[in-house]
């Protein structure tokens, strides 16, 4: 049994249950409206202050989604959960976090840069991802996704933490991945990708890839004048 053949054992029961089209649909319905108000050029926006921006907004639209009065999600064996501030997605005996790659942009994340120190749900996903006896020398480092065999002690490796990562682009394009944490080094046990947004939508009937922006920036939008006026007093009023 290799890290990579549970990993896609995991892929598929996600994709059954729909989680994986879940968070694809919503990271792109999130992502879209944060790349249109992205300026770092006029309102010297940073990668750091729009990812806490997205992350929240994301926790927010699943929890409203899942929490919902006719939500399917519970009857799928779906729970979402934030612990210690974390969007975790509990699906049967797999537990699922959702982690925002680096930067604004799609290309392959640095995925040996990943650090799981600064969080204590995903430090602790990792450390129980670790938590099998005799594992063999890890590969060489920056290899992405590698594939190992665990020598046989008549049960197979339980891996059940697993991290959806995601990034978005300045354009509104998304991309996804799902891997297996491991505390240490490597990084990861394994990752596979899910999906990569190509191109711009051309027909907006289907929803395969997100539209572009349209429009102008937001700093070049006018502001917006409030509804204001004069309060009138008692013996005006009475009149």
């Amino acid at each position: 049994m290799t890290a990579l053949a549970v990993l896609h054992d995991c892929r598929e029961t996600l994709e059954e249950r729909e989680v994986v089209r879940w968070l694809r649909d919503t990271t792109r319905a999130m992502w879209r409206p944060n790349a249109e108000r992205y300026e770092p050029s006029y309102l010297f926006d940073t990668p750091r202050g729009i990812a806490g921006l997205a992350w929240e907004n994301m926790r927010e639209r699943m929890l409203a989604e899942y929490r919902a009065a006719r939500s399917p999600w519970r009857t799928r064996g779906v729970r979402v959960t934030v612990p210690h501030g974390s969007l975790l997605l509990q699906v049967g005996d797999l537990a699922v976090h959702v982690v925002k790659a680096p930067g604004v942009g799609l290309r392959e994340p640095e995925w040996t840069e990943f650090g799981w120190n600064t969080s204590v749900t995903r430090r602790a996903a990792a450390a129980r991802n670790a938590g099998i006896d005799a594992l063999p020398p890890p590969p060489i480092e920056g290899q992405l996704a590698f594939d190992f065999e665990i020598p046989w002690s008549g049960a197979c490796p339980v891996w059940r933490d697993l991290f959806f990562v995601w990034a978005g682009d300045a354009m509104g394009l998304t991309a996804g991945w799902l891997g297996l944490p491991n505390l240490g080094r490597p990084r990861w046990l394994a990752v596979t990708p899910l999906w990569r947004d190509g191109a711009a939508r051309v027909d907006a009937a289907t929803d395969d890839v997100p539209c572009l922006p349209t429009g102008a920036a937001f700093s070049e939008r006018d502001v917006p004048e409030a509804p204001v006026s004069l309060k009138r007093r008692p013996q005006e009023a009475a009149r």
